[in-house]
């Protein structure tokens, strides 16, 4: 896109005058860099001048801005030198070639048709100062323009007018704009020849018409000299045969390393070479050439195919120069790969600049190896390009390690091992396993025809399988050992893709080896019988039968394997075998008791472990017992014949290992009592308890275990505790010996205690006495007297226990009843046990069958004691009542209404009578009618009178005559009549009214009502109307209230308790309260009708000539006009219908942040995005929009931009159809607004609507809802510009499920900085038009109607952002500084190391400087450098490491950011750059100077630079004199002379070598050491004497040379050291001589 230049930029002051300042073509190419305006004057000063009273911000701000002006004048000053040098310098060049071309063409005449021909070389290289130019990063005509002799003359005597040249940087709209990169100048008024220099034969013309025209000059005037026509007719055809060959070769025709072969587009075209240079430098120059063509992709790679397959690719070669170029691409030698014809942009083949031509490849592999070719492409450079061709398929990678180790294995038999093998490579596999002794071979089928790969004692198996990625097999190796060896065998993995690797299998095959290490070893006696064939022998001492006695045996397996065993008792084989026979098996017996046990009996035993078996001696009998326990192993291969046997086949057999004779023998057990018999005397209690001790010894050889019998009879219980233990050998045990007596009577009986494993028990003679208890009674009779017959009565007695036993009783009548006739007195309870000295109570109940005086008697009987009798009398009667009158008649009465009477009862008797009215009534007419009694029951005291209140109900509209009650009285053979007669009764009534005023209307008709809510009703917000309901009569009656559609259930809500509260509980109170109730209201809606009517009562009972208020409140949801009908059922009356109207208006949605509100609903939040930078990133804010109703709610949302100079008022929107279809309706249901209309008028704010459709009657409502607005006008007030920049809402059309919600995004995107030159504020808003895409949710004929789209407020959202331009400003430690300096020295390289010796490292040299963001925006960034500098590290406040990528950092509003910057000094450095950069000779000093800039990148591509200088100050080392000689000395005598090293710069370590054949004669004291500076930066030099000593060893002259040599010192100083030893006095005799020069 073009952009025309500013009207305010500069523009040149003549025709040849170059435009530098090009800003407007800079802005076009680099609109996120380039920018005209940063920082105003007028701000500056306004800031200045309220620098005070303001924050600490502030004024650092400020001052930081005043700093950051002074360096920008202190810019425009040195820019303004560099211009009116160059001015000046054009002025001396134009003067200089003017001077130049007017002595050329003085001797000439009239050229002024021919002035073209006659060319002057430029004198603006000799007038314009180079070194200006390079410290201000301007090229220089050196650059480019050969080198030449300057003129003898100078050009500085003509003084001419300054002509006008732009600036570099520029002021526009009164601004200061620094530009972002130092702008090259172009030099302008050159002289033309320099475009033709490179053209040898118009350079060839030129001489030549030089020539001619000095030959004209010198021939003499009365030659034949043509005329002036001719001269020019000559001139004039001369030069139109130059002329048809003077022209500009194509570039296309020139290779790009030509002046005009076309200019690289992909890097900067450097500097032109100067003589200065070096050869090194020249041909290092010569190869980096720039690239005609760039291949993509650089590398054509295939990496996953497949035998058979052919594969293609496609190579892209793109023109990267300013000329168009032809290319040749030569085809691969391999004939696997092929190439095909190329596509290019033109039929003529050429390749423009920037375009690319693209030629496919193809691959044929015939195998799974590595492929490597390359293309040539053969260009117009000197050298092709080669475009690498590399076919690699990743190799299988498997998980079987190198080494495979089997193990350990008995000789002769077969171990299987099992390796898990996994392909973690990424391509798939086929492998073959084969002996490495076969490998190669011919075939690889021949050798896969079996599972195993064979080598004994090996074999492997699977020989041949495949794996895919990521699969697993396993890998069985079988080793089968011949021979008590380690066996090792190499086998040959081979895979199809060419690759062979080799693993090995190793294993050891051992022989079986136990050994008995038991600690206890044991010989049998002499003359005792043995077994002859076992090895060892155990004995157990003398122990009781039955017990157990353990022996430890450790058997040690010297083989690393586990081998299996199983131990065999057998008996002792006491006679000898001959010499040479072997026992038969079935000569073997087992043993024939279990006295003898080992365990464990089979198992494994550990490899080269020991293990330990527990030998269990457990004797049954008194006898001696003998055996042999023999451990054998089994499955124990046999081993092969002959070791060079090799076979997969192993039989298995089982081995004695070892045989153990084993020996014991028993004793009986010896027991003793004490003492032998227990004799208790006197009595003792029965059912008591009672104890007696005893003892028991045991003087056996082991433990006992007994067991005491106890006695159990029908009467008594003897036992000994504890009845069962343990004794110990040589111990006593306590017992307790308890009696338990059942009856009185003296007892004497024997106790048996049971020894296990003992021939006889033994016995415990006891003798006891016993006595039981007694019982009494508190009272000899008992009198009940007066009873009511069928009454039962009660009295209590008391029961004693005299004795300290517990007594177990029973109570009864003596006489017992005869056959047929019923017990009258009963005992509870008649039985019991009394504990010792207790007392219970006893209840005596009388149940009287007659009237009649009643005696009777009770006996006591005590179980094991005494009793007692008990005496009982009573006397019997019966009740009788009447009532005083026995009719009733009812008068004026209505239906269904209870009307009341009372009647008396009377008892006659002395005893109380209990009476019960009878709930149904009898006679004639009793089903009409009802009555109740109060009371209905109860008990009439002795000789007392009791009123009983009658309620009568008529329930038919009949005379009543003929109906009675009942009362029955209990223990009277006849209930009680009473006699009741009624008259007509009267029928109910009932009216309806509205309250108006404070008063009733008298109109009773109901069908004149209507229940009006009003056309303002909002969501959620409650409406309550009245309603009036009398009852003329005085009937109650139960009346119901039911809305038609819009009903609920009328559940009242949840009421708190009220109490005294504080304010704050007052608070929280009401806040519950309002949570309550709109709970509530949620709840009522809840159907999902959007509208509720809930009637408060809805039903209840209304009383006699009561009126009772019904109100009826409206609850909404949604939108709409909503009709109904209120049903009202009063008892058994008619049905009553009173209308219902209300239009209900508001926004059901509400934002998350915002909440639901109950005012202005349809505002919603306002959006601020705060402030960013120009061109950056487009920020999102996600926005939850709840939809609380139960209809789904589409909204289309439209961005507006708001313009403070709008002046329009209103829209007039046109619609077709309707204005906001569904995204992904037909074609023929999406009709949107036509157009939208603006008019300038004066209207008011307000707005009106209207549309085509006629308004229609609540009677066609059904035929409105389905009818369908073809055309619609809506006229609303002006809101702003429609636009989707830069705020957006996404999705612009959204659905808003029901009872849920969804969630748009609203963005903005900063403007780019072309829009935002300054700073600027960006307001808009969004509307979110609601509709309804269900056809019921929209209308539900004469129920509701619901508007949308247009016709309803739209939700309204205000947006704001800001936009300002992102700069970062550069605090130094030191303000002055214009670079981030780093001073280093060269001698921190050297270190001495731990061992004294010198180690040559590396330094770092570190400086900070602070980064201030000035503005209130964020800015994202990125720091990078070049070598030796690098960026270490970054110290902010706030770090983001979400939002951010790798490597970039956020500096907050107002925040500044710590940087450091380190300078990286290694010798590679000093060697590297020394050669190539002379360094500095300040005050003599030997100094490297390095100079980069710290680039800062920001996230909107702008960029930023802080300049970077760093000094390195090397040693430089001299001597007080290069040659010493010592003159004449005797043999064996020592001269010294003395000379002074010195070192400036850097310190250092030096060290002196002399590789001379004399050097032995000559010494140097000291021969090494450190030289160090006194002054930090080496201003001083360090010096430090050295002696030097010369002995000689024989008659003649010694020379040598002293080499004084540093690590950091390229080139060692050199000392000649000459002396002559002598052996004559006369010689010797020579006056020592001062150091002299050779």
């Amino acid at each position: 896109m073009y952009v025309d230049p500013s009207t305010s930029s500069h523009r040149p002051a003549s025709g040849k005058t170059q435009d530098i300042s090009n800003s407007h073509v800079l802005r076009s190419v680099f609109q996120d860099v380039y920018s005209n305006d940063i920082t105003g004057e007028n701000l500056l000063s306004n800031m200045v001048k309220t620098k005070n009273g303001r924050d600490n911000f502030h004024c650092r701000h400020v001052e930081e801005l005043q700093q950051a002006f002074l360096e920008y004048n202190q810019c425009m000053k040195e820019t303004e030198k560099v211009k009116d040098h160059l001015i000046q310098a054009r002025a001396q060049a134009a003067a200089k070639e003017k001077f130049a071309f007017e002595r050329m063409t003085e001797n000439l005449g009239d050229i002024s048709e021919h002035q073209e021909l006659f060319i002057v070389k430029s004198a603006f290289p000799w007038c314009v100062d180079e070194n200006l130019l390079k410290a201000n990063d301007l090229i220089s005509p050196q650059d480019y323009i050969p080198t030449q002799e300057p003129p003898i003359r100078a050009a500085n005597k003509y003084n001419l007018a300054k002509p006008s040249t732009p600036m570099i940087k520029e002021r526009q709209n009164d601004a200061f704009m620094p530009t972002k990169e130092k702008t090259k100048l172009a030099m302008s008024g050159l002289d033309h020849s320099l475009t033709f220099d490179s053209n040898s034969d118009i350079q060839r013309g030129k001489s030549d018409l030089n020539k001619n025209v000095t030959q004209t000059q010198l021939r003499p005037k009365w030659k034949d000299k043509p005329s002036a026509a001719d001269r020019s007719e000559g001139v004039r055809e001369v030069q139109k045969l130059k002329d048809r060959q003077n022209f500009r070769r194509n570039p296309r025709f020139l290779p790009p390393t030509a002046e005009h072969g076309g200019v690289s587009l992909i890097q900067r075209r450097g500097r032109g070479k100067t003589e200065h240079r070096s050869k090194t430098s020249e041909e290092q120059s010569s190869s980096d050439d720039p690239p005609v063509f760039v291949a993509k992709p650089p590398v054509l790679s295939f990496t996953d195919y497949t035998v058979g397959h052919i594969y293609e690719t496609t190579l892209e070669l793109r023109n990267v120069t300013s000329s168009s170029r032809h290319v040749r691409v030569l085809p691969p030698n391999s004939p696997y790969f092929s190439i095909g014809l190329g596509r290019f942009p033109s039929e003529e083949g050429v390749i423009a600049p920037g375009m690319s031509c693209k030629y496919s490849l193809r691959f044929t592999p015939d195998s799974l190896s590595d492929y490597k070719d390359f293309l040539v492409v053969e260009t117009q450079a000197e050298q092709a390009l080669l475009v690498p061709i590399e076919a690699q398929r990743p190799p299988p990678i498997l998980t079987l390690p190198r080494v495979l180790d089997c193990g350990y294995c008995l000789v002769g038999g077969l171990k299987y091992v099992e390796f898990l093998c996994q392909n973690i490579g990424r391509s798939a596999g086929t492998f073959c396993i084969v002996p490495k002794s076969q490998w190669p071979f011919s075939n690889l089928r021949s050798l896969s025809r079996t599972y195993f790969s064979e080598q004994p004692p090996f074999a492997v198996g699977p020989s041949l399988f495949q794996l895919k990625p990521g699969d697993t097999t396993v890998v069985e190796v079988v080793f089968f050992p011949t021979a008590a060896q380690k066996s090792q065998q190499t086998y040959t993995f081979v895979c199809d893709n060419c690759q062979v690797k080799d693993f090995s299998i190793q294993g050891e095959g051992q022989l079986v080896a136990l050994q008995f290490v038991s600690a206890e070893k044991e010989l049998p006696e002499v003359g005792e019988v043995h077994d002859v064939t076992a090895e060892h022998y155990v004995r157990f001492d003398a122990c009781n039968p039955h017990s157990v006695l353990h022996k430890t045996l450790v058997i040690r397996n010297n083989v690393h394997l586990d081998l299996p065993f199983q131990w065999q008792i057998r008996q002792p084989n006491l006679y000898p075998h001959p010499p040479g026979e072997i026992s038969k098996p079935s000569q073997i017996h087992a043993a024939t008791d279990d006295a003898f046990q080992i365990s464990p009996v089979t198992g494994l035993l550990p490899p080269s472990q020991d293990q330990e078996f527990l030998l269990t001696f457990c004797p049954k009998e008194l006898k001696d017992y003998h055996s042999v326990c023999r451990l054998v192993l089994r499955d124990v291969p046999d081993p092969p014949s002959e070791p060079s046997e090799s076979s997969i086949d192993s039989q298995l057999y089982s081995v004695i290992a070892m045989e153990i004779e084993v020996k014991g023998s028993t004793e009986p057990y010896q027991i003793l009592l004490e003492p032998y018999a227990v004799i208790i005397p006197g009595e003792i209690f029965v059912c008591t308890p009672t104890r007696r001790q005893f003892k028991m010894w045991n003087h056996s050889k082991t433990f006992i275990f007994f067991q005491w019998e106890k006695l159990k009879n029908s009467c008594h219980r003897i036992e000994v505790e504890p009845p069962t233990g343990r004794i110990e050998e040589n111990e006593c045990f306590d017992f307790d010996l308890i009696l338990f007596g059942g009856k009185p009577e003296k007892l004497q009986t024997n106790l048996i205690c049971n020894i296990e494993h003992h021939h006889q028990p033994v016995t415990l003679p006891v003798e006891v006495s016993f006595k039981g208890p007694t019982v009494t009674l508190n009272v000899p009779s008992v009198d009940f007297g007066l009873v009511r017959l069928g009454d039962p009565t009660h009295k209590s007695v008391e029961l004693t226990n005299t004795t300290q036993l517990e007594a177990f009783w029973t109570l009864m009548e003596k006489v017992e009843p005869q056959e047929g006739q019923v017990t009258q007195i009963s005992v509870e309870p008649c039985c019991g046990i009394l504990p010792p000295l207790a007392s219970c109570s006893v209840d005596v109940i009388f149940r009287p069958q007659f009237c009649k005086q009643f005696k009777s008697e009770l006996e006591l009987e005590v179980e094991n004691g005494q009793g007692c009798h008990l005496w009982i009398q009573a006397d019997v009667q019966s009740p009788q009542v009447c009532l005083l009158n026995c009719k009733l008649t009812f008068t004026e009465i209505y239906l269904e209404v209870p009307k009341s009477a009372s009647v008396t009862l009377f008892n006659q008797t002395a005893l109380p009578a209990k009476f019960s009215w009878a709930s149904q009534l009898h006679g004639k007419h009793s089903s009409f009618c009802s009555a109740s009694f109060v009371p209905d029951s109860g008990v009439l005291e002795p000789n007392a009178s009791l009123e009983v209140t009658v309620e009568f109900t008529s329930h038919a509209d009949v005379e009543l005559t003929e109906v009675a009650a009942l009362c029955e009285v209990e223990g009277m053979n006849l209930p009680l009549l009473l006699g009741i007669a009624a008259s007509n009764p009267k029928k109910l009534r009932v009216s309806y009214s509205l309250p108006s005023d404070g008063s009733l209307l008298s109109d009773p008709c109901a069908s004149a009502l209507v229940l009006d809510f009003g056309d303002d009703v909002m969501l959620k917000r409650p409406v309550t109307r009245q309603m009036l309901i009398t009852n003329q009569t005085a009937i109650a009656a139960l009346f119901v209230m039911e809305v038609e559609h819009f009903s609920v259930s009328n559940t009242e809500p949840e009421q708190r308790c009220s109490r005294v509260r504080t304010k704050l509980q007052t608070i929280k109170a009401e806040k519950l309260e309002a949570k309550m109730q709109e709970e509530f209201v949620s709840q009522l809606l809840a159907d999902g009708r959007g509208a509720a009517f809930r009637v408060v009562p809805d039903s209840g009972l209304l009383g006699p000539f009561e009126t009772q208020t019904v109100a009826v409140t409206a609850f909404a949801d949604m939108w709409g006009e909503y009709s109904d009908n209120l049903i009202c059922k009063v008892g058994d009356l008619e049905a009553e219908v009173i209308p219902l109207r209300m239009a209900v208006g508001g926004c059901p949605l509400y934002f998350q942040v915002t909440g639901p509100r109950t005012d202005d609903q349809f505002q919603g939040p306002i959006i601020r995005f705060g402030t960013h930078i120009p061109g950056g990133d487009t920020v999102s804010r996600p926005l939850r929009i709840n939809n609380p109703s139960s209809y789904d709610i589409r909204l289309d949302w439209e961005t507006y931009n708001i313009d403070k100079d709008d002046r329009k008022l209103v829209d007039v929107v046109l619609a077709f159809g309707d204005p906001f279809p569904l995204k992904d309706a037909d074609v023929g249901k999406k009709m949107k607004r036509l157009f939208e209309r603006n008019l300038r008028t004066t209207l008011g704010s307000d707005g009106t609507s209207c549309t085509t459709a006629a308004q229609e009657d609540d009677d066609n409502q059904e035929e409105d809802c389905s009818k369908k607005k073809l055309v619609s006008v809506h006229i609303r007030p002006h809101v702003g510009k429609l636009s989707d920049y830069p705020f957006c809402i996404t999705p612009q059309q959204i659905v808003i499920p029901a009872k849920s919600g969804a969630t748009i995004h609203v963005s903005f995107t900063p403007l780019t900085p072309s829009e935002s030159a300054t700073d600027s504020r960006c307001s808009g808003l969004a509307l979110g038009f609601m509709s309804l895409d269900s056809e019921t949710a929209a209308c539900v004929p004469g129920k509701v109607r619901r508007a949308q789209g247009l016709e309803l407020q739209p939700v309204r959202m205000d947006l704001q952002a800001a936009v300002k331009p992102a700069a970062l400003l550069v605090e130094m430690q030191e303000e002055e500084e214009e670079a981030l300096q780093f001073e280093a020295s060269a001698g921190d390289l050297l270190k001495v190391g731990p061992h004294k010796e010198l180690v040559v490292g590396e330094f770092d040299v570190t400086r900070t400087f602070r980064l201030r963001n000035p503005s209130e925006v964020a800015v994202r960034f990125r720091m990078e450098t070049l070598p030796p500098f690098s960026v270490s590290k970054a110290k902010q406040k706030v770090w983001s490491s979400s939002s951010t990528s790798a490597g970039t950092l956020v500096l907050q509003p107002r925040d500044t950011m710590q940087v450091k910057v380190a300078f990286h000094s290694t010798v590679h450095l000093i060697n590297q750059t020394e050669e190539k950069i002379p360094p500095d000779t300040e005050k003599g000093l030997k100094k490297l100077t390095f100079k980069q800039n710290l680039l800062i990148h920001h996230s909107n591509n702008s960029l930023q630079t802080v300049p970077l200088c760093a000094h390195l100050l090397l040693s430089t080392l001299s001597l007080s004199t290069d040659r010493l000689s010592f003159g004449v000395c005797y043999v064996g005598e020592t001269k010294s002379r003395e000379i002074t090293l010195s070192c400036r710069g850097s310190h250092t370590y030096w060290m002196s070598t002399s590789d001379s054949r004399d050097a032995h004669v000559f010494k140097v004291t000291p021969d090494f050491g450190l030289l160090r500076p006194k002054e930090l930066h080496g201003s001083c030099s360090s010096k430090q004497h050295l002696q030097i000593s010369f002995t000689p060893s024989e008659d003649r002259e010694f020379r040598a040379v002293l080499r004084i040599q540093a690590p950091l010192v390229k080139t060692p100083l050199t000392l000649e050291l000459r002396g002559t030893g002598t052996l004559d006095e006369k010689s010797g005799c020579v006056s020592e001589l001062s150091p002299v020069s050779i």
